[in-house]
């Protein structure tokens, strides 16, 4: 491999964030991440225990400036929520993006204020499934 230049990393300074097909273009931080889960076990030989995998999950947060004109219902269960999340290389080369099917959110924040501060809206959950859209 060659060296890598500068202009060659991803900084998040082009991260973006959709929600059921509509950007939050106040985005300043989103994640997703995929957890396995493992239940201990009695180890088959001597006293210890050990980890098997039963299975995973896949964690989302998102943070974002509040403007007030977002239409985020997080606890809509009546619709299947989808997060498109997208985030290029500085030179503008390489692009990743993951849509994430069937989030649920644990929380939703209905106000929140500092004196002399932006305000900013934290979005977490999990999703059923995940799918890269695009990876180069």
């Amino acid at each position: 491999m060659a060296n890598p230049k500068k202009n060659d990393y991803f900084n998040g300074n082009k991260g973006k964030l959709w929600v059921n097909g509509e950007e939050v273009v106040t985005v300043t931080k989103s994640k997703a991440v995929r957890k396995n889960k493992y239940e201990e076990i009695p180890a088959p030989i001597g006293d210890g225990t050990v980890r098997v995998k039963v299975g995973e999950t896949i964690e989302f947060s998102g943070t974002f400036k509040f403007l007030g004109s977002e239409n985020l219902d997080a606890f809509n269960e009546s619709e299947d929520i989808a997060l498109i999340l997208a985030n290029t290389n500085i030179s503008g080369k390489v692009t990743k993006r993951l849509k994430l099917d069937g989030v649920t959110f644990d929380e939703e924040v209905l106000i929140d204020f500092e004196k002399n501060k932006v305000a900013e809206i934290e979005l977490s959950g999990q999703a059923e499934s995940f799918e890269w859209l695009q990876e180069k």
